[in-house]
């Protein structure tokens, strides 16, 4: 019988280290409860310390009345008060030091829970974001095969035509899933500010290679695209983080344009050391309930739309982060039925900038998100 109940407290005990182990959620609840008891536990020996002290403080002061009384032959109320006095001075002293006390080793042990027990959660999800780079770049490459495939397939004259809408519809699909697989290698690409290069980048030229390789989408839907560039366009940032944030805005607003529409992209300086970039749709807008949610990961907010005009469902996921990583700010201000107008702010080059004041004012009765990282960091590189 006894036997059992060892076997069965040693699987028990068996059990939940593997449980710890690979847990990561187990673990930081089981940090948090011991951190919690060590905290209780220090608090109770600190004030046992503090109370024998003042056990004491009183002690000495009390004997030193009486001893006062003697030798001079003072009066006992006159002893009295003086020992009371100095009671007094000693309770504000130990509250003081009780209070202070308290105080340190709370915040102390407040960012010791902060960094040990959020120690596995964090983690996980940095072997997550690490696992989910390492199978979309596994992923590129039979994806690449197997569209080529369909490709050269299509080349063939005696492919049927519903075969061939088969096939143009799986390279549709195919696109998607690249786009996705790319979307996923930039958040992974970057997540840490200072493994990433910093130069002055001409955002006009980026705006104009961008604007180029969309202008197939842009003839195809007859929209208008009208871009305009101030004399200077330098910012500071990333190449490639800077033509994705461009690419997503730009193929978003033609993607929610109709046909026979109107994109409109401004680059220009505004404020002291901040150059903006602004693009502006003739789109159906987004709904006022729907705008505080568009930097959620898949959020759709209109799920009536088809999946390829929706895209991936992480454009603006991505565009605010890096427009995060660039201490820059991103607002959306839009409108059901007149359209959609995306505003980001990114540090200026090192080339200075005469502060001027946007011209492009829209009507007050418009809905409106922003997202500011301009104060979450020192500007610089890496």
């Amino acid at each position: 019988m006894v036997t059992n109940y060892w076997k069965r407290s040693a699987a028990l005990v068996i059990g939940f280290a593997r449980r710890y182990r690979f847990d990561p959620f187990l673990r930081t609840e089981v940090n948090i409860v011991a951190l919690q008891m060590g905290l209780a536990v220090f608090l109770l020996a600190v004030v046992a310390v503090i109370a024998s002290q003042l056990y004491f403080d009183a002690s000495a002061a009390v004997l030193k009345g009486i001893a006062d009384t003697l030798s001079t032959h003072s009066t006992p109320a006159s002893a009295g008060d003086i020992v009371i006095a100095q009671l007094s001075s000693l309770r504000l002293r130990t509250v003081l030091v009780a209070t202070g006390a308290v105080l340190v080793i709370t915040a102390i042990f407040t960012y010791i829970i902060a960094r040990v027990a959020l120690s596995p959660t964090r983690n996980a999800l940095q072997s997550q974001k690490q696992f989910i780079g390492n199978v979309a770049h596994e992923l590129r490459t039979p994806l690449a095969v197997g569209k080529t495939n369909i490709e050269v397939a299509l080349m063939d004259p005696a492919v049927s035509a519903d075969l061939r809408q088969s096939l143009l519809s799986t390279v549709e699909e195919l696109d998607r899933i690249s786009e996705i697989i790319n979307n996923l290698l930039s958040l992974s690409a970057f997540t840490r500010r200072e493994q990433v290069e910093f130069v002055d980048v001409d955002l006009g030229n980026v705006v104009h290679s961008v604007v180029r390789k969309l202008r197939e989408l842009t003839e195809s839907k007859r929209i208008e695209m009208e871009v305009r560039l101030s004399e200077r366009t330098t910012v500071w940032g990333n190449q490639t983080a800077l033509e994705q944030i461009v690419m997503n805005i730009i193929k978003n607003a033609l993607a929610y344009t109709p046909r026979s529409g109107r994109v409109r992209v401004v680059v220009e300086p505004v404020y002291p050391d901040f150059m903006e970039l602004r693009v502006r749709d003739s789109g159906s807008g987004i709904a006022r309930r729907d705008l505080f949610r568009i930097f959620e990961p898949y959020y759709r907010a209109d799920p009536s739309r088809k999946r390829q005009e929706s895209g991936s469902g992480l454009g603006l996921t991505i565009v605010s982060e890096l427009v995060r990583l660039h201490n820059g700010k991103i607002t959306v201000r839009s409108a059901e039925g007149r359209g959609t107008s995306v505003t980001i702010l990114l540090p200026a080059g090192r080339i200075g900038l005469q502060a001027e004041t946007p011209t492009d004012h829209e009507r007050d009765d418009a809905s409106e998100v922003a997202v500011d990282f301009s104060h979450s960091a020192h500007r610089g590189g890496a």
